[in-house]
């Protein structure tokens, strides 16, 4: 039987059953994750013998929220980067586009998806393979981002301890990941109105193998040695994953603004958007 990654305990309870997986919660401090064995480092998620990539969705769709990021966190004219999980190099792209006094460096576990970055998008700075056999310099960098990566990895304290000996005194890791009660709310609703059935997205079981809520998110920072956890409510990806209606599209945008206002006026504490943007400080 799983146990939990934050506290250990191997009581839990099931919360929500996907097509027979059953996702669950640790009764002893509320940290969500799937009962599905996954392996540690996945390399399947880009990979594909005729792989053709969404650019609507990876470059198009992503850019509003890559470029609140820039503007929020980069206020500096220079500074060094690292972006883990790095895909297909869009982000080190927008960066390296917006703030030419920055580095950016990208690691990416998917050979495919880096000869991708390297060859479609020009990227020089994104390389293949586990950011730990990098040998990258320690305390080189003032940032370091994770979109839609922690999620994915089973056991991640060894991952986030090596990236805060990376981050220079007072770096910033930044951690984006589904925002869990909203994800499992949407997901009972679809049932309700559609049940459920194969192949159909609801909290992706087999994928996303830890899922975090604010207090949890930042109970990991702070295991591995972080500070400071501050939310934020960013841009979101300007496209709904499975459609092309436009007006999609603008009720996304609309509930945006009314979570960024509900999350304002709360002081932080309540936190409705369908995603978690953390950030944690090195001391």
């Amino acid at each position: 039987m799983k146990s939990c990654i934050l506290c250990q305990s191997s009581e839990s309870k099931s919360v929500f059953n996907e097509n027979g997986t059953p996702i669950l919660e640790c009764k002893n401090c509320g940290h969500v994750y799937s009962s599905y064995e996954q392996e540690e480092h996945y390399e399947g998620y880009w990979d594909g013998a005729e792989q053709t990539y969404d650019l609507k969705w990876w470059d198009d769709a992503h850019r509003a929220v890559y470029s609140d990021f820039i503007s929020t966190y980069l206020k500096s004219d220079k500074g060094n980067l690292l972006d883990v999980g790095c895909g297909l190099g869009f982000f080190v792209k927008a960066v390296l586009t917006k703030k030419p006094g920055w580095s950016a460096v990208g690691y990416e576990i998917s050979k495919q998806a880096v000869k991708f970055a390297n060859e479609q998008n020009g990227m020089k700075t994104v390389y293949a393979g586990l950011v730990q056999d990098s040998k990258l310099p320690k305390e080189s960098f003032d940032i370091i981002t994770l979109w839609d990566v922690i999620e994915h990895i089973p056991k991640p304290h060894s991952l986030l301890t090596y990236l805060h000996g990376l981050l220079k005194p007072g770096g910033i890791l930044f951690l984006q990941t589904p925002n869990f009660p909203i994800q499992l709310a949407k997901a009972n609703l679809k049932v309700k109105l559609k049940g459920m059935k194969e192949g159909v997205h609801y909290l992706e079981v087999k994928d996303h193998v830890n899922n975090y809520k604010m207090h949890t998110l930042a109970e990991l920072g702070k295991q591995c040695g972080f500070k400071d956890p501050k939310y934020k409510v960013l841009m979101p990806i300007l496209s709904v994953s499975g459609s092309k209606s436009k007006l999609a599209v603008y009720f996304k945008l609309g509930y945006y603004y009314l979570t960024k206002l509900i999350f304002a006026i709360s002081f932080g504490t309540i936190n409705w958007n369908n995603t978690l943007f953390l950030t944690l400080r090195k001391p």
